[in-house]
């Protein structure tokens, strides 16, 4: 075989991959059933792993100098790999354009990490079985939490509220894989880090059976204004009445569907919720005052970015949302793999600013899969700056 056919064949895995996990990251974005979400899946993973069987078989069994037709398997799958080509050099052209891409910002930020691995604790903060094993693969990071202060700079911050202190958590994933002493060490640093609010967006508890666990957990949690959160995909494995009810007899404040106003340093800030495509209706906030003379800060939580449309749309100044997990294994150059997003791995962690809206991504706590390769867990402290004349 010649070089440029094993150049092809080489850009074209590339692409089939891309295309498939691709495919497997949208499917994973839309608010639908669990059990089609599964079946998809399972589909498109069937796609990815036996596709390149078939084409070798293809490749290897089939004539060479056989006439090329519209109906020879030979061709069919060069067809194929020359449609993977294009996918491969698309998808790389696009990443870059996402890297360089101007709503890429940057913040000033300083990071602790927290190694829960010494052995008189690792024990107690991992399940036995699968989850002890997955964490002691080598470079697993799931006990290694980093606490990341980040200043940001928001355009249009009330004067008043520069300075402010947010803890923005998010997909903890209350499973039972993780025990609940990790979690209480969660709540430890959060208040030991003073801020003057919580913000929670989603994947708190994977069922029912784990909502004992949220007083001795998020029940402890400090903050100056209010800890507020809104619910996320995984979040439907529990009763929805009985997730809210659990949250509010410790003080947490729901803004799914709704807004929020407190007053810091005698002016308003608004706390709004968006649970989109999984819980309906998100904040409306029609009604949610904008006047010159009594301008009010808005937050947002979601669970997904891909919420970032309607965070500019309804001017929003701050969106924080997770979901994405950082993409929970990145590669060394490459970055994040899989990410259930419409956009794919566009937003898969950091901070990014389109118009008069920033929004933060977070890497997240947690994961139902406790695996992480060069993407570590996140509490991530917001400190919010106005933006100098």
């Amino acid at each position: 075989m010649s070089t440029m056919a094993l150049l092809l064949l080489a850009a074209g895995a590339v692409g089939h991959t891309v295309m498939w996990v691709a495919l497997i990251n949208r499917v994973h974005a839309f608010g639908i059933a669990r059990r089609w979400v599964n079946l998809a899946t399972l589909g498109f993973l069937a796609a990815l792993v036996f596709g390149p069987v078939l084409l070798l078989f293809v490749l290897v069994t089939q004539k060479a100098d056989r006439p090329f037709s519209a109906f020879n398997a030979l061709s069919l799958a060069w067809l194929y790999i020359d449609a993977c080509v294009v996918v491969c050099v698309v998808s790389t052209t696009q990443r870059l354009m996402w890297w360089l891409h101007a709503e890429r910002r940057s913040a000033r930020s300083s990071s602790r990490a927290t190694n829960l691995r010494s052995p008189d604790k690792s024990k107690s903060l991992v399940s036995p079985g699968l989850p002890t094993w997955l964490c002691g693969l080598p470079g697993n990071q799931v006990l290694d939490i980093y606490l990341q202060e980040k200043e940001l700079t928001i355009p249009r911050l009330a004067p008043a509220h520069d300075g402010l202190r947010i803890a923005h958590l998010t997909d903890l994933h209350i499973s039972g894989r993780l025990t609940r002493a990790f979690f209480e060490h969660v709540v430890e640093e959060v208040n030991r880090a003073n801020p003057d609010i919580v913000a929670i967006t989603g994947d708190i508890v994977e069922g029912n059976k784990f909502l004992d666990w949220l007083p001795p957990t998020l029940g402890k949690l400090k903050s100056r204004y209010g800890c507020f959160y809104i619910l996320g995909n995984h979040d439907r494995r529990a009763t929805e009445s009985r997730l809210k009810e659990a949250l509010a007899a410790i003080g947490l404040i729901h803004v799914g569907n709704n807004w929020h106003q407190v007053t810091v340093n005698d002016a308003p800030l608004v706390v709004a919720g968006n649970e989109l495509p999984w819980y309906k209706p998100a904040a409306d906030l029609s009604n949610c005052s904008r006047r010159e003379a009594d301008w009010a800060t808005r937050l947002l939580l979601a669970h997904s970015p891909d919420q970032f449309a309607w965070a500019q749309a309804n001017e929003i100044d701050l969106m924080m949302a997770g979901h994405l997990h950082g993409g929970q294994i990145r590669l060394p150059i490459v970055g994040a793999i899989t990410s259930p997003s419409i956009f794919g791995v566009r937003y898969a962690a950091g901070v990014f600013q389109a118009g008069n809206t920033v929004m933060h991504v977070s890497r997240g706590v947690s994961a139902l899969t406790p695996l992480r390769i060069n993407c570590p867990p996140e509490i991530a402290i917001l400190v919010l700056r106005a933006a100098k004349s």
